[in-house]
């Protein structure tokens, strides 16, 4: 691999489901850049080497669980050991690492080439996340987000309250640029919801089925609620008790864990979308999930928690419903307005087809991509 115009991605899944990374080598190889991913299979599932046009993605197939946990953690060390030991097959110019748990592997092959090529540290997630049961936590984050100011020559964030945050504890903010997960422009709208003779208002959740994510709370407020179906898909440690309710109520439905074109086929069929990170830390707090913008592209109102950055742009733009997750009687009270409501679905609907299709598309982010890419290096 030529050293003109070549990038290394790290990132610790095996480079099949995780569509941002995925969004931006393809964006970078389709301008001429020479990708590779190195991945890491933990369930073995993915072949070892997978090459199309200028994006080559090489994996370790080695079986670790995810979570964190000591297997993981061991796993991770092998995985850091495999890709500097790997890195020097190639020849390449930026080290892009997806993520806290691949920026220190980036430091250390940085700091092997003398300091010789760009780091980019991609902030999918507050590094709190992939921390938070870990003794020391506070201080390995403190450490991180030091490393990330002495050594990224890049920050790529997911919103402007990712940009705020970080400049209050001392980057700069002209090393920080927005790079949201959004699909494309939306190219029509979900007006399924104007139907009023619609049989039942179909809520859609697909993510983790856990407390930490508010699901407990929505299945609370909407069990029961007539005219109302729930449809949930996902893993967690909520199943069991999904499963227990699914069998009590008719309008709970459990899907289990679905493929994403599943999950694509689902969306154009429902009438709302929880994106729910309870705002009990920093991650959740500053987060805006995919799931937020495939909403609002296919013209489906949106319910997110009161205190969240979702919350400022769901306000802002007016495409779905803030709500206090902790009050399920609120939660009812929302979820039962909107399906009464076609009208108000179809508004809210339009609105975030508009935003979209003005600010919040893969189109402009693509373009900042190249540009970062671009204003230090070629």
């Amino acid at each position: 691999m030529k050293a003109e115009k070549s990038v290394m991605m790290l990132l610790s899944n095996p480079a099949t489901h995780d569509v941002r990374p995925l969004k931006e080598a393809l964006a970078l190889a389709k301008r001429g850049f020479k990708v590779m991913i190195l991945s890491w299979d933990r369930e073995r599932n993915s072949p070892r080497l997978s090459l199309s046009g200028n994006l080559l993605i090489h994996r370790l197939n080695l079986r670790a669980p995810y979570g964190q946990n000591i297997r993981t953690f061991i796993g991770l060390l092998l995985f850091y050991a495999w890709c500097t030991i790997t890195s020097f097959l190639y020849k390449f110019q930026v080290i892009h690492c997806h993520d806290a748990d691949m920026f220190l592997c980036g430091v250390i092959l940085k700091i092997a080439r003398l300091g010789r090529v760009k780091l980019i540290y991609d902030m999918h997630d507050h590094p709190i996340a992939f921390l938070d049961r870990f003794p020391m936590h506070d201080f390995i984050v403190k450490t991180i987000l030091s490393m990330a100011k002495k050594y990224g020559d890049s920050i790529i964030v997911v919103n402007e309250g990712f940009v705020d945050y970080l400049s209050k504890i001392g980057f700069p903010r002209e090393k920080i640029t927005v790079i949201m997960n959004v699909p494309p422009k939306a190219i029509r709208g979900n007006f399924r919801v104007s139907n009023k003779n619609q049989d039942k208002f179909i809520i859609f959740y697909y993510g983790d089925i856990s407390a930490q994510r508010g699901v407990d709370k929505l299945i609370e407020a909407v069990t029961g609620l007539e005219g109302v179906e729930l449809f949930l898909a996902g893993r967690g440690d909520l199943v069991p008790l999904l499963k227990n309710l699914e069998n009590r109520y008719k309008n709970i439905k459990y899907l289990g864990w679905i493929s994403i074109s599943e999950i694509d086929s689902l969306i154009k069929k429902v009438n709302l979308i929880p994106s729910l990170y309870m705002p009990d830390n920093i991650n959740h707090i500053l987060a805006t999930p995919g799931k937020l913008f495939m909403a609002m592209a296919h013209g489906i109102p949106v319910l997110v928690p009161e205190g969240s950055y979702q919350a400022v742009i769901v306000k802002k733009y007016e495409c779905g419903i803030v709500v206090d997750m902790n009050d399920t009687v609120k939660v009812r009270e929302a979820v039962s307005k909107l399906a009464s409501s076609p009208d108000l679905c179809k508004k809210l609907g339009e609105n975030g087809i508009k935003a979209i299709n003005e600010l919040f598309n893969w189109q402009i982010m693509e373009k900042r991509l190249i540009r970062t890419y671009n204003s230090f290096i070629f």
